[in-house]
């Protein structure tokens, strides 16, 4: 089982049409894509505080993975990654070939503090500046910490992302 992100993104379109509707305190709609970017970046620093890369020591290969929570946390950015790429229509820049995984085995990140930091500052900019280019850097950054630094397979971020999407808990962290 592989990811399939062209699957996750129409599920995240159907699950993003039921939870709006179930908001008990609806948003206005120009803050809608505010309160998404601030739920992706509460769910990055939950997972952030987890794999204990808070204080900025904790090398790549030190984090403890495998626990269900850290899989469970990054299924639920992930997810909240496709629904911003929807609501900006930016689904294109969600695209990766096999070619592009590989290469981020190449760079490994050194220290995990560092590549939190730089996928909330990308993220910082494309609400701010609308430039899909950091858009499509922080959600690369942020593959490649799951898949090389935190280790996750495929195949748990499949069953995780999917009972994500199937609940439609995508605007607020569960964690």
């Amino acid at each position: 089982m592989a990811l399939d992100i062209a699957l996750y993104l129409r599920q995240a379109r159907d699950a993003y049409r039921v939870v709006a509707y179930d908001w008990e305190n609806p948003i206005s709609p120009k803050d809608v894509l505010l309160n998404d970017y601030l739920n992706l970046d509460i769910t990055l620093g939950t997972l952030m505080r987890r794999v204990d890369a808070v204080n900025g020591d904790v090398p790549h290969d030190a984090v403890v993975t495998g626990e269900a929570t850290i899989v469970d946390l990054y299924a639920t950015a992930l997810s909240q990654f496709l629904l911003i790429s929807l609501k900006q229509q930016w689904t294109h820049l969600m695209v990766l070939e096999d070619a592009d995984i590989e290469k981020f085995a190449r760079f490994p990140q050194m220290r995990l503090a560092h590549q939190f930091m730089g996928i909330k500052t990308m993220l910082l900019n494309s609400y701010h500046q609308k430039r899909q280019s950091d858009f499509a850097h922080a959600w690369r950054s942020f593959m490649k910490l799951g898949l090389f630094e935190l280790h996750l397979t495929e195949e748990e971020l499949a069953i995780a992302i999917s009972h994500v999407l199937d609940a439609s808990d995508l605007d607020s962290p569960a964690f």
